[in-house]
């Protein structure tokens, strides 16, 4: 692979060295080189967009405010949605143990609203302003109950974005159609980028459904071959992928045409 030609995406930062989602992963992955960070947001109950991959205080990963353990029984209690950002900051994460990382780094850190934690960042990497690609977490049967309904959603994401220094390159991508479809009727600037793991809807689907057809597609690496590669190419889609650890799975990837990545090890693209 020639490094030049690629986009690194950091997953959630650099989850495989520091607690996913925290402005010290991002911070690691930036060190790492790579060109983008990929970050997940949900809502919470005043309406601001929060770095969390889960809508609720995930017991595996977080500490209530007086630094006690989290019981898998009152996980979904502890819905974001229902919590203020100030109440969200007082619960802590990354000083557990992560099965699925065991080399990852202990950081005590706290899910922060998107425009705090863009804040953050800033102050620890300077002028440089890296694009922030940011997952928008939400499903059909999470409507009013984990996150607002895809147009008040919409709404939301657009808002948040225009409070960001506008030299942050922004791109929004989702698993859910609906939303991209709520901003595109916003005429938003940012590119829109589809996340797929169904291998029964294929790209043409996906642009049927949406009515347009979006700057990115970004299925899961499993499902790429050199048909969807061909079909990217024909329809001028950018084509990414997730979630590359291997570098074996990286050439085999790089053969078949593949440019732009997301990893939870950015330093396997060196």
């Amino acid at each position: 692979m020639n490094r030049i030609e690629l986009v690194v995406q950091g997953h959630r930062g650099s989850r495989g060295h520091y607690p996913e989602n925290s402005v010290i992963a991002c911070k690691h992955a930036l060190d790492l080189g790579v060109d983008a960070l990929e970050i997940d947001v949900v809502v919470s109950s005043d309406g601001e967009l929060i770095v969390s991959h889960e809508p609720y205080m995930d017991h595996t990963m977080c500490l209530k405010p007086d630094g006690s353990s989290i019981d898998e029984t009152e996980v979904k209690s502890l819905n974001l949605y229902e919590m203020k950002a100030s109440e969200i900051k007082k619960y802590s994460f990354g000083t557990l143990s992560y099965e699925k990382f065991p080399h990852q780094k202990k950081v005590k850190c706290h899910k922060l609203p998107l425009i705090e934690f863009v804040n953050e960042l800033q102050k620890e990497i300077g002028d440089s302003f890296p694009t922030l690609t940011i997952e928008i977490k939400s499903t059909p049967n999470g409507d009013k109950i984990f996150h607002p309904e895809p147009k008040k959603y919409a709404d939301i994401i657009v808002k948040t974005i225009d409070r960001l220094d506008e030299q942050w390159p922004v791109i929004i991508q989702s698993f859910d159609l609906r939303i991209l479809k709520e901003l595109d009727k916003k005429n938003v600037e940012f590119p829109l980028v589809v996340l797929n793991d169904n291998k029964e809807m294929d790209i043409d689907a996906i642009c049927e459904f949406l009515d347009f057809i979006p700057e990115g597609y970004s299925p899961h690496y499993e499902m790429i071959d050199e048909t969807i590669v061909n079909d990217c190419a024909e329809l001028g889609i950018m084509l990414s992928t997730w979630t590359v650890n291997e570098k074996a799975e990286a050439e085999r990837l790089f053969g078949l045409g593949v440019r732009n990545f997301i990893s939870d090890y950015p330093e396997i693209f060196d």
